[in-house]
């Protein structure tokens, strides 16, 4: 009987694990092309990006400078097959620079970023400084109201930066009003997914602690579906995404990393661009404004 009642729970342990990770799960909002009201969100934009040593490469936006090589060649080859130079590029939600910067340091490129940040924004002058940049320049704005004219830029980057947005309609309606018909615009984002709760909130926030607790609300990750449709009712088409994985080596390295157990400049891991899955963590695309 004993050994009977042992083999039952051995078969139910998977499921009764299964039951106690689905109960972590944050229950998804309504809507998440609705206006969500801040008091309703477990998110701080302001602290994880407060300081010039966050963005340093061994600060705690480094699993940003790992996936920056992929994206910025990503971003780049999709301008350069739509677009004629010189590619006047807004990179919104700038952050650190690191998009900017890395288009700037490529022929053919003048490039505003803005961001709401000021201390992101000093290490995104100084990097650029540093490098002896000159088709690049920086400037507080929010995405909500930009500030720039109608018609201003051939593309648009806005990268790591939709999963933050609360009022995600406005910010895309704003972003579409700033590029010329036909602009490109370029996004990468987290999906709302098991994985990205897995890795994102519960590895990277809660177990590892590569990221500050807070960074992220799950809840406001977006299927692409959801943008997709954001996008079509903002005044975009042609929506193509895919999925941008980091490597088992980039997950390795940065977990060592923020146990304090490997330098930063020891890192060498980098994200994969692929086929769209069920599964992702996160996704990467664009879209064209249509020329009505």
């Amino acid at each position: 009987m004993g050994s009977s009642r042992l083999v039952t729970v051995a078969a139910l342990l998977p499921l009764l694990v299964a039951l106690g990770f689905w109960a972590l799960l944050p229950i998804p909002l309504p809507d998440r092309l609705a206006v969500i009201p801040e008091s309703e969100t477990r998110i701080d934009n302001v602290r994880p990006y407060d300081s010039v040593e966050k963005w340093a490469a061994n600060g705690s936006q480094a699993g940003l400078h790992l996936l920056n090589p992929a994206r910025a060649v990503y971003f780049d080859e999709r301008i350069r097959a739509a677009l004629q130079p010189p590619f006047r590029v807004l990179d919104a939600g700038c952050g650190g620079g690191l998009v900017s910067n890395a288009l700037a340091a490529r022929d053919g490129y003048l490039v505003e970023g803005v961001d709401l940040s000021p201390q992101a924004l000093e290490f995104a002058s100084s990097q650029a400084a540093k490098a002896d940049l000159h088709n690049v320049r920086f400037q507080k704005g929010s995405l909500y109201e930009l500030p720039f004219p109608a018609e201003s830029f051939d593309a648009v980057v806005v990268s790591d930066v939709l999963e933050h947005l609360l009022d995600l309609p406005r910010a895309l309606k704003e972003l579409r009003r700033v590029l010329r018909p036909q602009g490109l615009l370029l996004f990468d984002t987290i999906d709302r997914s098991v994985l990205s709760f897995v890795v994102a909130i519960l590895g990277a926030e809660h177990v590892v602690g590569i990221i500050q607790r807070g960074s992220h609300d799950w809840r406001l990750f977006i299927r692409p579906g959801e943008l997709e449709e954001g996008l079509r009712e903002a005044g975009f088409a042609g929506f193509e995404h895919q999925s941008f994985e980091p490597s088992a080596r980039a997950l390795g390295e940065l977990s060592i990393f923020g146990l304090g157990l490997l330098p930063a400049e020891s890192m060498s891991g980098g994200w994969s661009i692929g086929p769209p899955s069920s599964f992702m963590i996160s996704y990467i695309g664009h879209a064209r404004r249509l020329d009505t």
